[in-house]
């Protein structure tokens, strides 16, 4: 791979949508001993495991997680490869608490596919506009799929509506 790929592969990573997700991660960097952390963000691609073990950059492992999706779990199993540390030696991002960011290496289509309706159904800053179905006013914003509208009723249409 040349220093071009690399660097364009790199800002792919970066620039995934991130959201702030806490669930208890399952791991196993050694054979037959399963570890468990915290979750701090999730993104298709991975996510920042909270961590005090002594995990290297490019150790690989299985995980698993569960989604709260529809009011049950889902699981989420794959193999992952530390992409970067940070623990007090090389703190490389100080508002993270010490662990390690995990790349997922062989994530199946369907959990890709729910990873990235569960992201961008959490992400913050994916907002919708909301207008009155009556007059067309606007509303405000609410979370939901950027760039889409949804209807309400407004106060004055809603009078109107009550006499």
């Amino acid at each position: 791979m040349t220093t071009l790929e690399k660097t364009e592969n790199a800002i792919k990573k970066s620039s995934m949508e991130r959201v702030a997700f806490e669930t208890r991660v399952q791991y196993t960097p050694l054979p037959e001993i399963v570890f468990s952390g915290l979750s701090s963000d999730l993104s298709v691609g991975g996510l920042y495991l909270r961590t005090k073990s002594p995990l290297d950059a490019e150790d690989t492992f299985a995980l698993s997680f569960s989604l709260p999706l529809q009011g049950q779990g889902v699981s989420i199993s794959c193999n992952a490869k530390v992409a970067w540390t940070n623990f007090e030696t090389n703190r490389r991002k100080s508002n993270y608490t010490s662990g390690v960011g995990l790349q997922f290496l062989d994530l199946a289509r369907e959990d890709h596919f729910t990873l990235s309706q569960f992201v961008g159904a959490n992400d913050e800053s994916k907002k919708m506009n909301i207008v009155c179905a009556w007059c067309g006013n606007h509303l405000g914003m609410r979370k939901g799929p950027f760039g889409h509208t949804s209807h309400g009723i407004c106060n004055s249409c809603f009078e109107s509506f009550e006499e």
